[in-house]
Order: structure tokens, then C-alpha cells, then sequence
């Protein structure tokens, strides 16, 4: 069991984060080079993109979520009476001022790709506000977030989710839950895989009827990682039951994915399930599958990280800091220096080491200059000198 002091910095907790969020960066710089529809492709592709997109796809937001989760007790533990303003300035504002100023340019070089667009980018900004806000996202509030802010609508669904589960961690922050006999029960074998039935009977019931992704369905299905990292956090014996179940975790998720990915890799018909399913049996079979997919790597990398990497650095903190700018920066500096390079005559695996050694460092040079200005800062979460 857990023998952490209660308000000792989890080292590998940032590590996660930081970890967490620089995978989805890196995910994003090799989109252009799988087989599978993205904002921008390359002439070039190759199936080892395809594999690593199919692989990672299946866990990197739930396991964002589940940090997110750990962080938000956190921040209410240090925040109390100001913890929901902390949360607009730390999630809407940045979210409101990138879809202002850094969604823009990304649209415009997406629309150039598309063949949506062929003038000049002063041009493009005179339709643009007309063309996004007339949009028809139908009855669904939820898919206004990815349609306004692309990769940004983690932002807003963060703080929805958090709001939705206030009522819960106010009763869970006040240790009005026993959580005992959910902690036996995941002591077991087969009990540590009991948290997955909530988020399986999620995607069961309601992927079908809202099948877009970041709709309520995924809304849903990623509100259970969120509030597990939030229980294990307010109940620290959970941490202790996950290490100790780590290799139960890594098998379950190393068949649940090989399964997943070879299914996708031979029928069509498995693809169509999973994107746009219907109340069927392999509906049914694609929900388990998935759901264990996600739900045995994040456990998995939440004990390997508790057992290696409770440990600080120099670089740590700043870059935990640091992350968000860099996140909301990101997607538009892959996609400006992306649309040049894959046009170029570089093999695939230059074009992608290109835009991944130029697209994130310099959204790292940008964040130096935000950190330095406090009006910058505000606009992008950070905390004013």
C-alpha cells in the first residue's frame, strides 16, 4: 500500500504530465504520415505510422484525463474558495485566446490543403469568422469546442467535466465516501479491472447515438479516468493496489491492443464499428476491447511511473509549467511548418523528423516569450508575476 506523506509532491505524477502531453505532440507531428484522414497529409505514408497512430489513439487522452483528474485535487486542495475562477483563468481563457489567435493560422493552411481556399491569409481572416460561427454542429453544444478550437477542445471539456463533477469531489474531499470495498476489490486479479465497466457501458450505450468524436459519448467515457485520478488521489492506498498490479495491467493492454490493431488492420467492416457504430454484437466486442485498451495502459503507466519516476529534476517543474502554452501552441506551428515541408522532396522520416524538430521547438521559443510578458500570460493559464 501507499506510504506517500499526504501532501508530498508526486514527482511522477509530473513526469505523467509532461510525458502524457509530449506524446500528443509527437502524435500530432506524425499524423501527416498515416493512412487515416488528418488536417494535413503527406504524399508519403507509411503503415509504422498507421500502427503507432492505431496503438496510441486507444489510451493518450484517457491517460491525459486521468492526470488531469490527479491534478485537479490538487488544485482544490491548494485553491478552496477560489477554485472554480482558477479554473477559468487556467482552462477558458486559454481556450478563448487560442481560438482568437492561434486556431486562425491553422485553419488557413488546413483550408490551402484542402483546396478550400486559395488567397492570401489577410483575406482568408475577412471570411473566416462568417464560415466558422454559421456552421451547423446540430444539437450537440459539445462539438462547437473542437469546431471553434481544433486540438483545443480538451480546454473546455476539462472545465465542463470539472463542473459536472464538482457536486461528487465536494462529497469525496469531505470523506463521506467509504471507499473499502472497492479497494478489496481491486486487490484482486480480476477486481483491478472492475473501474473499466463504467467506461465500456458508456461507449456501449452512447457511441452510438453520438458517434462524432469529442461528442457526449467521448464526454462521457473520459469523465471516468478524470474521476478515477481524482479518487486516487484522495485515497492513496489506490496507488499502492495499481503498482502492485502492474503486470497484470501491461498483459491485458499488450492483448487488448494487438487484438484492436489487428482487427483494424483486416476488415473495413471493424474500422466502420468502431468510428460509426450500431447496437451490435461487434459493437459490443469493439467497446470491451477499447475500453480495456485504455484503461490497462493508463494503470499500467501510472504504476511504472509511481515505482521509477517519483523523482525531481532541474527541468521538471519549468516544464510542467510550461506545458500548457506549449500545448495550445502546438497543432498550428506542426501544421504551418508541415504544409511546406511535405511538399518539399525529403524522404517520409525526414519530412516527419522536420516538422517535429521545428514545430516544437519553436512553439517552446514562443513560450519564452509568453512567459516574459503578463499579458501574455493571462491569455495563456499561466500565473502573473
Amino acid at each position: 500500500m501507499s506510504t506517500e506523506p499526504k501532501h508530498a509532491r508526486l514527482y511522477y505524477l509530473d513526469w505523467l504530465r509532461v510525458s502524457a502531453f509530449g506524446l500528443l505532440f509527437v502524435f500530432h507531428s506524425w499524423r501527416p504520415f498515416d493512412h487515416f484522414p488528418w488536417l494535413l497529409k503527406s504524399d508519403d505514408q507509411s503503415i509504422v505510422f498507421d500502427l503507432l497512430t492505431m496503438f496510441t489513439h486507444g489510451w493518450r487522452m484517457f491517460l491525459i484525463f486521468l492526470v488531469s483528474g490527479a491534478g485537479t485535487w490538487l488544485a482544490m486542495r491548494a485553491r478552496e474558495g477560489r477554485f472554480v475562477l482558477d479554473r477559468v483563468l487556467r482552462l477558458m481563457v486559454p481556450f478563448a485566446a487560442g481560438v482568437v489567435v492561434v486556431i486562425p493560422p491553422q485553419r488557413y493552411y488546413e483550408w490551402l490543403t484542402a483546396g478550400e481556399f486559395a488567397g492570401g491569409f489577410l483575406e482568408f481572416l475577412r471570411v473566416y469568422p462568417s464560415e466558422q460561427l454559421g456552421a451547423d454542429m446540430g444539437v450537440s453544444g459539445l462539438l462547437w469546442f473542437g469546431h471553434l478550437g481544433t486540438h483545443l477542445w480538451y480546454l473546455p471539456f476539462l472545465f465542463v467535466m470539472t463542473l459536472f463533477c464538482l457536486p461528487a469531489f465536494s462529497v469525496i474531499r469531505a470523506g463521506r465516501i467509504d471507499f473499502s470495498k472497492i479497494k478489496r476489490l481491486m486487490a484482486t486479479r480480476v477486481g483491478a479491472f472492475a473501474p473499466v465497466i463504467p467506461m465500456i457501458v458508456c461507449r456501449l450505450v452512447l457511441k452510438p447515438v453520438f458517434p462524432a468524436y469529442t461528442d457526449w459519448a467521448d464526454f462521457f467515457v473520459y469523465l471516468w479516468p478524470f474521476l478515477y485520478g481524482f479518487m486516487f488521489m484522495a485515497d492513496r492506498e489506490f496507488l499502492g493496489i495499481i503498482r502492485e498490479r502492474m503486470g497484470a495491467f501491461l498483459s491485458v493492454g499488450v492483448i487488448c491492443s494487438a487484438t484492436f490493431v489487428w482487427m483494424g488492420a483486416i476488415s473495413n467492416e471493424a474500422v466502420e464499428a468502431y468510428l460509426n457504430p450500431g447496437f451490435t454484437a461487434l459493437h459490443c466486442f469493439i467497446s470491451v476491447i477499447t475500453m480495456l485498451v485504455a484503461y490497462s495502459w493508463i494503470m499500467f503507466f501510472l504504476a511504472l511511473f509511481a515505482r521509477k519516476m517519483n523523482f525531481n529534476h532541474t527541468l521538471l517543474i519549468p516544464a510542467n509549467i510550461g506545458i500548457l502554452p506549449v500545448y495550445v501552441l502546438h497543432q498550428t506551428l506542426i501544421i504551418v511548418f508541415g504544409y511546406y515541408i511535405v511538399q518539399s522532396d525529403l524522404p517520409l522520416l525526414l519530412q516527419f523528423l522536420g516538422i517535429t524538430l521545428t514545430a516544437i521547438p519553436a512553439a517552446i521559443l514562443l513560450y519564452r516569450v509568453i512567459q516574459a510578458n503578463n499579458l501574455l500570460r493571462f491569455l495563456f493559464g499561466l500565473k502573473l508575476k
